[in-house]
């Protein structure tokens, strides 16, 4: 009994350690300079429990690798590579509980992007005859943000977006009192909260994070797992606790231009881990889709 007695006080000893996240190695996104060639914004999703959401969420994907590897994937083809990692908070900057250091939530996302097109997608952007690709990545509740960006900004186009097992559960629940008080939508936009809500796609219905709108030119989608199964490298649990099964589409009802891929071994949480069989898969068909621009911009003359 009391080596089991030793190894749970230490593990609830480390539990009430505050996490030190850490921070992406690619460059960060810097709009008072020129542009890169590609910029990756990733979005984290709901805490895990115990946690309270929003209060609790972080930019793990920042923190585990994951963006990392995916703006790795893009520089290998020799591109310059801009990054920045949010969480899944509606405000700009709050301080988790069980994190650090202050997090940026949705509303800093929203900043950052308002000036990043004035800088880089005006008629003459900033030592570059183009603006950068835009890449999105996002995971559980980030995903909805990011499907919410494209949504509200149809006249950016958005040259990849990736999306690991987006869920909406808690949605309004989590982000309803900070969207009242601190919405993040403009005039005549759609409200943030109804992100989750059904909408009308070819023959039938979807919800905001199934649906691929018209500026996004590649989706790759992730779903973890449904059935009990043995682990992957990148762990989690047996059995899955949350996962997405309906698959993404186009408004008319269409997949052009939408792969999905099923990680049979892989919960909810273990598909964002750069070593998953999901991460995996996403990472060798970004660095193909970035071969297939560097094709096109030599054809074109570009880069």
């Amino acid at each position: 009994m009391r080596p089991l007695l030793s190894l749970s006080l230490a593990v609830l000893l480390v539990g009430c350690r505050p996490l030190v996240p850490l921070v992406a190695h690619s460059d960060p996104l810097n709009t008072a300079g020129s542009p890169p060639d590609v910029v990756v914004l990733a979005m984290s999703g709901r805490c895990g429990p115990p946690c309270k959401a929003p209060r609790d969420s972080w930019d793990y994907l920042s923190s585990r690798g994951t963006l990392d590897a995916v703006a790795s994937a893009i520089a290998a083809q020799g591109y310059t590579v801009q990054v920045a990692g949010y969480a899944d908070n509606a405000l700009e900057s709050f301080q988790p509980l069980k994190v650090s250091t202050p997090q940026r939530g949705y509303a800093a996302l929203t900043k950052d992007f308002a000036r990043m097109k004035s800088a880089w997608f005006g008629p003459s952007p900033q030592g570059k005859s183009h603006a950068p690709r835009l890449v999105l990545l996002g995971h559980s509740h980030g995903s909805v943000w990011l499907h919410y960006l494209a949504q509200t900004n149809p006249d950016v186009p958005f040259a990849l977006q990736i999306d690991l097992d987006g869920i909406c559960a808690s949605w309004n629940l989590d982000h309803g009192q900070d969207l009242a008080a601190h919405p993040v939508e403009q005039a005549g936009q759609p409200k943030a909260i109804d992100a989750c809500d059904l909408r009308r796609v070819g023959k039938g219905q979807m919800r905001g994070k199934d649906i691929v709108w018209p500026n996004v030119a590649i989706n790759l989608e992730v779903q973890s797992k449904r059935l009990p199964s043995g682990l992957s490298d990148s762990g989690g649990f047996y059995i899955n606790y949350i996962f997405e099964v309906t698959p993404n589409m186009r408004p008319d009802g269409s997949t052009d231009g939408v792969e999905r891929y099923i990680s049979w071994r892989e919960d909810h949480s273990a598909v964002t881990y750069p070593n998953s069989d999901a991460m995996k898969w996403v990472l060798r068909r970004t660095a193909e889709i970035a071969a297939g621009w560097k094709l096109q911009d030599r054809r074109s003359g570009g880069v």
